[in-house]
């Protein structure tokens, strides 16, 4: 599994990957008039690269750019999240990208209370064809990230979208995923088993529950995080993982700031932390 580390700035491109000797970036929100100077250092540097969408920042499309609307009942706010992978695609081919990140499903952004169970799906079916349809004939694989609360995201529905569309993969990621579990009530490593065969990357960062979320959001993987106490259990995330998909791309998807009210720790241990496990 080859191990890369998220940036969403230009200042942070050259602390983060290179100061930990890493040589997979995924790039997400840049500001446009930064990603010349980007694509040179990639060049320079032999960096490999891929995107969660949106790879440049827009004022056309609602914030964050985070939320998806592929899943939604409303038409223009689809077609609109379709314009922005479209943007993110053709972004993929000028810089050379191995993939790119897109979320889905994802909860509606609209009233839902007035459609049917079937007239939901129907549309999230096809976004799925959508998305499906652009990777095959743009030749980007699309690895598809489950965002809650959805009734879509489940291992039933991904594994029949993922089966159906080969062009598409799955993007694990691994607190997103504990989030939903505890808010569902599914099993997190049932879940992760399930879907395993068809993950492509994950995006690695960790969290308790809901509280950590809304004070710390993304909070960096780090050896002291024990799963007795309530951490995502990260050695586990990638014993399951490796020797199903060892071609698959980890993403560490946090900052470098680790809060001072859980101890501070140095994210940069988490790095070490984590291309060991992915050796051993």
């Amino acid at each position: 599994m080859k191990l890369g580390i998220h940036c969403n700035h230009l200042g942070h491109v050259e602390e983060r990957i290179a100061g930990n000797r890493l040589h997979h970036g995924e790039f997400y929100n840049f500001r446009r008039e930064d990603l010349p100077n980007l694509k040179h250092w990639l060049l320079d540097n032999n960096i490999a690269m891929s995107i969660h969408t949106p790879l440049a920042r827009v004022d056309w499309y609602p914030r964050p750019p985070t939320w998806s609307f592929l899943c939604d009942p409303d038409k223009e706010k689809r077609e609109l999240n379709i314009k922005l992978v479209i943007e993110t695609l053709d972004y993929a081919e000028e810089f050379g990208a191995q993939y790119i990140v897109v979320h889905f499903p994802a909860p509606p952004q609209s009233d839902i209370s007035y459609l049917s169970d079937q007239k939901l799906r129907d549309t999230a079916l096809g976004s799925a064809d959508g998305l499906a349809e652009l990777s095959a004939r743009r030749k980007i694989p699309i690895h598809i990230e489950g965002f809650g609360p959805s009734p879509f995201l489940s291992t039933e529905f991904l594994i029949e979208v993922l089966g159906q569309y080969t062009s598409l993969s799955y993007c694990f990621d691994s607190a997103h995923m504990k989030l939903s579990a505890l808010r569902d009530g599914f099993d997190y490593f049932g879940f992760l088993e399930q879907i395993a065969p068809y993950v492509a990357s994950v995006h690695l960062w960790n969290t308790r529950g809901p509280q950590d979320y809304e004070d710390y959001r993304h909070i960096p993987v780090h050896p002291s995080q024990k799963r007795e106490e309530g951490w995502v259990d990260i050695p586990r995330v990638i014993d399951v993982l490796k020797p199903i998909v060892p071609s698959a791309t980890v993403i560490l998807e946090s900052s470098e700031r680790y809060p001072p009210a859980l101890g501070g720790y140095d994210y940069r241990d988490g790095v070490e932390w984590v291309r060991q496990l992915l050796k051993e």
